[in-house]
């Protein structure tokens, strides 16, 4: 699995804090990625991924090299995902967003770009239909 190397960056931090990690530790610590445990489609995920990040100014925000995941890739992290002891994840220096669970949501596959995905995430799944 791909580690990844970026800077994260946190609400009044006047330097980023350089960190490596596997693909699936990194995507839950980039903001609007994993929207209520939802894993996003490839080429959603791929739209992020090649925009390298940035710093968010006040908001937390993580900047890396622009890449993208091949179709082999994606299905390993979305298993990985899917798979992941959460509660492991849930420590001080782990990931900022660790979801309750990992799903992958199949109506929402067509969605446009992240902001259409992002919207739909939000507007027409209740989070209750992943949680259970």
């Amino acid at each position: 699995m791909r580690i990844v190397k970026y800077q994260r960056h946190e609400f009044h931090q006047d330097e980023p804090d350089f960190r490596r990690a596997p693909l699936p530790e990194f995507v839950m610590d980039v903001p609007y990625l994993i929207v209520r445990g939802v894993i996003p489609p490839r080429h959603i995920l791929n739209e992020v991924l090649s925009s390298g990040g940035g710093d968010a100014g006040m908001s937390p925000s993580a900047k890396w090299e622009a890449f993208q995941v091949s179709e082999v890739e994606y299905a390993e992290l979305v298993s990985l995902l899917i798979g992941t002891d959460i509660e492991a994840l849930r420590q001080e220096d782990g990931p900022r967003y660790v979801p309750q669970r990992m799903i992958v949501d199949e109506s929402l596959t067509d969605s446009s770009c992240h902001l259409d995905w992002i919207r739909r995430c939000a507007d027409n799944c209740p989070e209750s239909k992943w949680l259970g």
